[in-house]
């Protein structure tokens, strides 16, 4: 008896068996021995052989059932039998011979229900279970008004044997099915943690993958890129500049797909990190119309740009992805028009309970646009070949599902509606976190300021003015030079803007203004010494150079001197650059060369360390992944040698071709000074330069192109 207990708890707990064959089981073995423990206590009770003789039937139909089951394969088929052999015959039988309600035997109908709520599934259990109930209740009934089919009625001391016997087996029937219950539910647990732990395991895996995948990718587009610009630099009559053009354009593309595809797959598998960092939307937004207004004055096209002043400034998000879609999808616009115009537009608003800023950003071109039939599936143009479909629409499609992902995870979102022919408008939104209540421009300060606005020849006007509203100024816009001079004589403006298409008409009777209030409109390239040294101000016009304006700011911008600063130099400083890919170092050098500063390269972390023991640098520019040792470790073992001078001060800058959100955050953490993504941008080195070179040995350059030797204020 034993054994075989022993034998049925073995059974039932080995996983390896079909849990439905198990619970089955399960629910035959302890009938039977309930059948087998109730024929003493009948006895003991003082009921007839009767009810012996039924037990004993019920146990041997029972075993002769179970062992014709024993060979079939239908579970399903075998619980449906046990079930209603159980509940229709055996149950009711063994209520009727063993007294009934006068010995408690209705009890034990409990059991029969449930076994049908465990073997049974979906409507059979339904159907069955009522059909067990209702004809428990007519087995009953009709026992009770016909209580001459009744065998056993004990009074006494017996039925009370009789129904203690009874709720101690309904007591099992219940610690059974809480036994099982807690054992399947440990196996879901340690089923769950088991995929929890693999899939962890597995997108780490594929998270190292995605590391290793991108960096290997974009070195050699890095030496690609590099060595284009090598060429290009040394390219003095201008013979291979058409093809050396395909060439960076095209690893430019190429290098935007690696990109993207990289993202999408981290976005997908849940591996995408985000990198939080405090910044101010003003300072990102005049780099990003800093860049694009280059961009888009070499190809000919308008670039305007409106910005709401009263949109949040100091934010704390990652400001990296927000720059960087923005930026692209820029890039994109003006490549796209040909002879057109771009508008860039932002605004943001504060949340409710003024933590957080809603930014909204809208990018309009008048390009080619995108064919209504591509515009369907812009969003999964990538995830199905199809030859007819136009390359570009399916990097465009994977480049915009990786921003819609992205913002997504700011809880922002992606949109575009484009027309053939006609131009593409595209919007996003995102969620950063407020640092303080600091709005781009304060306008309170600028209501009832009054302008005057000579606009002769000046396209972009309606921004220009919408930019002055934004203020609140009083504004007075003129396009002819006898309008200008009557309001000029006879108003007091605090400024006066005139467009530099119409400078020579008015050249004269500005004169007589004060001339700091003065500001000529005019193109990138042009500098005050063209237009009499008035201050200039720089197309596109928006909120952000008129406040330099209104708050006195032009002092740190280029609008004040004759001395357009176009670039500088560093002769004095020195730097160390480690890299193991000697293209790599090549390209540094070159990169470095037109800064005309001290350049020393070296090819492993372990030769960095014995060269600055020995010798001092301003800057070290340092690989992140090298062979036996990489930038992370001899980061460490630099700031921790003693033998190296000033080896905690020194400015390390980690170079890497990973484009995971959170490298630079990991850099930041690991004692870096910055980050700087490969291929390098001039743009990013000149800031990375600027900023952490010392200020004294930073020398500028004359829009004339000679070197100045006023070195750069601290």
């Amino acid at each position: 008896m034993f054994q075989m207990l022993s034998r049925m708890i073995k059974f039932y707990k080995d996983d390896t068996v079909d849990t439905r064959l198990r619970v089955l089981q399960l629910a035959g073995f302890y009938t039977v021995i309930e059948l087998i423990l109730s024929i003493p206590c009948f006895l003991i009770a003082g009921y007839d052989y009767t009810i012996f003789y039924v037990v004993v039937l019920s146990i041997a139909i029972l075993m002769a059932i179970f062992g014709v089951l024993r060979y079939s394969r239908d579970v399903v088929l075998s619980s449906l039998i046990f079930c209603y052999l159980l509940n229709i015959i055996i149950l009711p039988l063994i209520y009727i011979y063993g007294g009934g309600m006068y010995g408690g035997i209705e009890l034990i109908f409990v059991c029969g229900i449930v076994d049908g709520l465990f073997l049974l599934d979906g409507f059979i259990r339904i159907a069955s279970e009522i059909l067990f109930f209702v004809w428990y209740l007519l087995v009953m009934v009709y026992s009770s008004l016909h209580k001459e089919i009744m065998h056993n009625t004990p009074g006494g001391a017996v039925a009370v044997f009789s129904v203690v016997m009874c709720m101690v087996f309904s007591t099992i029937v219940i610690i059974t099915v809480m036994e099982y219950e807690g054992y399947l539910l440990k196996i879901k647990q340690r089923t769950v943690s088991i995929s929890v732990r693999e899939s962890m395991n597995s997108a780490n895996t594929k998270s190292r993958f995605l590391t290793n995948v991108s960096h290997e990718l974009r070195t050699p587009m890095n030496a690609v890129l590099g060595m284009s610009e090598l060429i290009q630099n040394s390219d003095n009559d201008g013979r291979l500049t058409e093809e050396v053009s395909i060439i960076t354009q095209n690893a430019r593309d190429l290098l935007s797909t690696i990109n993207s595809i990289l993202d999408y797959s981290k976005l997908e598998s849940g591996k995408y990190q985000m990198s939080y960092d405090q910044f101010d939307m003003d300072t990102l937004v005049r780099e990003l119309v800093s860049e694009a207004s280059i961009r888009a004055y070499e190809k000919g096209i308008e670039l305007f740009v409106s910005i709401d002043p009263s949109s949040p400034n100091i934010l704390y998000g990652d400001n990296i992805q927000i720059e960087m879609i923005m930026q692209d999808l820029l890039h994109d616009a003006i490549n796209s028009v040909s002879d057109g115009r771009v508008l860039f537009k932002v605004y943001g608003e504060f949340s409710k309970d003024r933590s957080k800023a809603i930014y909204n950003a809208e990018i309009y071109d008048t390009g080619a646009g995108i064919p209504e039939k591509e515009m369907k599936s812009i969003y999964s143009s990538f995830e199905t070949y199809d030859s007819r479909q136009d390359s570009r629409i399916k990097r465009l499609g994977l480049k915009y599902s990786v921003f819609k992902g992205i913002l997504k995870q700011m809880n922002g979102d992606f949109s575009i509606q484009s027309l053939e022919h006609i131009g593409t408008l595209i919007r996003i939104r995102f969620e950063t976190f407020c640092v303080d209540k600091v709005v781009i421009a304060d306008k309170q300060y600028t209501t009832g300021r009054k302008v005057l606005l000579y606009a002769y020849g000046e396209k972009g006007i309606a921004y220009i003015e919408e930019a002055l509203s934004m203020f609140n100024t009083l504004v007075d816009i003129t396009y002819m030079p006898e309008d200008f001079t009557k309001m000029f004589r006879s108003g007091r403006y605090d400024y006066i803007l005139v467009s530099d298409k119409g400078y020579q008409d008015v050249a004269d009777i500005l004169k007589e203004a004060e001339r700091a209030s003065v500001f000529i409109i005019t193109d990138r390239m042009s500098a005050p010494a063209d237009f009499d040294f008035f201050r200039i101000i720089r197309r596109p016009v928006s909120a952000l150079n008129l406040s330099d304006i209104f708050f006195e700011r032009w002092e740190d911008m280029d609008y004040e001197g004759a001395e357009y600063m176009e670039g500088f130099t560093a002769p004095d400083a020195s730097i160390l650059v480690v890299d193991d890919n000697k293209v790599n170092l090549k390209v540094a050098e070159s990169l470095l060369s037109r800064y005309e500063m001290q350049v020393k390269t070296t090819e492993s972390g372990f030769s960095a360390i014995e060269i600055l023991k020995n010798q001092s640098f301003d800057l070290v520019l340092m690989d992140q992944m090298m062979p036996g040792m990489d930038g992370y470790e001899a980061l460490r073992l630099i700031r921790n040698n003693l033998a190296i001078k000033g080896a905690r001060k020194i400015p390390i800058i980690c170079m890497t071709a990973d484009s995971g959100g959170d490298v630079r955050e990991k850099a930041m953490k690991a004692g870096f000074n910055e980050y700087l993504m490969k291929p390098v941008k001039e743009t990013e080195l000149d800031r990375m330069l600027l900023t952490f070179l010392p200020h004294e040995k930073i020398k500028r350059s004359l829009s004339g192109g000679a070197a100045s030797t006023e070195q750069i204020p601290g």
